[in-house]
């Protein structure tokens, strides 16, 4: 690879749907890249990003609430903090430290190291409900620590993430000299990243890998009854594509906001996804789901967000749309279970929900 210019981005949450396409893209965008994930995951993503070389390490954190970065960002010029945890997948007060405490540790330690370029990858759910089309700066959603430890694990998991943000904020304000912006994506659908086929070795688990996206995933399965409970989707690349924005934006002064809502202008209807598949995948027809089964809601996309905002502060305004999210999403997971079927693994699209 020849020099670049372009300053090294450590990346955590590298394994996760969203922090891999994060690192694919920066590595395609000329960046060299840094990656953090935990346990046998390392080897997965150093795996994953082989074929970029000396561009990509894989490191080990195994905790990013507490874990030590100092080697971690050395040589670091920018952090994408992808890293959160996953409704459900532990106990109330590791997850809530991890989300709190973790996005403050990591803002500390890149201080420290002199970084001022942070993004950190939010959630919708901080805001109020999408019927209320309330999605400015200073928008939350109701929610308290006493209310979360008492609610289920979904209740848990907007909590977690609507005090990390406001953690992440407050630190912005009180460290004005730090560029840090928090984008929030709604339900985010799309192709898993080129040699994500490491990271999910074997059909066994994968829904949570797969995150959000298993959604799409489970339209190849005909008695399928699994959908997102609200509208509103962005494709996984535009995520990635924004974060990598804001690498190059203007650092605020004061009228660059800092909390902003992703979410894709187009309509998202998954009836209209099996049509589509139905439509341009016409082999996979036998194993689709029954479009009578996808939600049917009034409006398929998001009302109340200020796309402006994208473009005027990081100049974000080409979005993929809805087909295209879909069907490149089927084939990449068509890619994934030949990669299993290779391996002679028997197995077939899981029921259990994504999220």
């Amino acid at each position: 690879m020849a020099a670049t210019t372009k300053p090294l981005v450590f990346v955590t949450g590298a394994s996760g749907y969203v922090g891999s396409v994060v690192v694919h893209e920066l590595l395609e965008a000329g960046y060299p890249v840094r990656g953090s994930a935990r346990g046998r995951k390392v080897a997965q993503i150093q795996t994953a990003f082989a074929p970029y070389g000396a561009q990509f390490e894989a490191i080990e954190i195994a905790d990013v609430a507490s874990s030590d970065y100092t080697q971690a960002l050395k040589g670091v010029g920018a952090i994408m903090h992808t890293a959160a945890p996953v409704p459900g997948r532990a106990d109330f007060e590791t997850a809530w430290k991890t989300s709190v405490d973790g996005s403050v540790h990591i803002l500390r330690a890149a201080k420290n190291a002199g970084i001022t370029k942070v993004v950190v990858t939010g959630s919708i759910v901080t805001f109020p409900s999408i019927d209320q089309a309330k999605f400015g700066p200073d928008n939350w959603i109701e929610v308290t620590k006493e209310q979360a430890e008492n609610g289920d694990k979904f209740v848990q998991y907007v909590a977690q993430k609507k005090y990390g943000e406001l953690a992440v904020l407050k630190f912005a304000e009180e460290n004005p000299d730090m560029d840090i912006t928090i984008f929030n994506p709604t339900w985010v659908f799309g192709p898993l990243a080129p040699g994500f086929e490491a990271i999910v070795p074997s059909p066994e688990g994968v829904m949570t890998t797969f995150s959000s996206n298993g959604f799409i995933y489970q339209l190849l399965r005909a008695d399928n009854k699994n959908y997102p409970y609200v509208r509103g989707a962005i494709d996984v690349r535009d995520v990635a594509r924004i974060h990598i924005a804001a690498l190059t934006a203007p650092t605020p002064n004061g009228k660059r906001i800092r909390r902003v809502v992703t979410v894709s202008p187009y309509d998202s209807s998954f009836q209209e996804a099996i049509k589509y598949i139905y439509d341009e995948r016409p082999e996979l027809r036998g194993r689709l789901a029954d479009p009578e089964s996808a939600p049917k809601w009034e409006a398929y996309r998001v009302h109340g967000v200020d796309f402006d905002v994208l473009e005027r502060d990081f100049g974000f305004s080409k979005f993929i749309t809805w087909k295209e999210t879909v069907l490149d999403a089927v084939d990449r997971f068509l890619e994934v279970e030949e990669s299993w079927k290779a391996k002679g693994y028997v197995f077939e699209v899981p029921t259990e929900s994504p999220v």
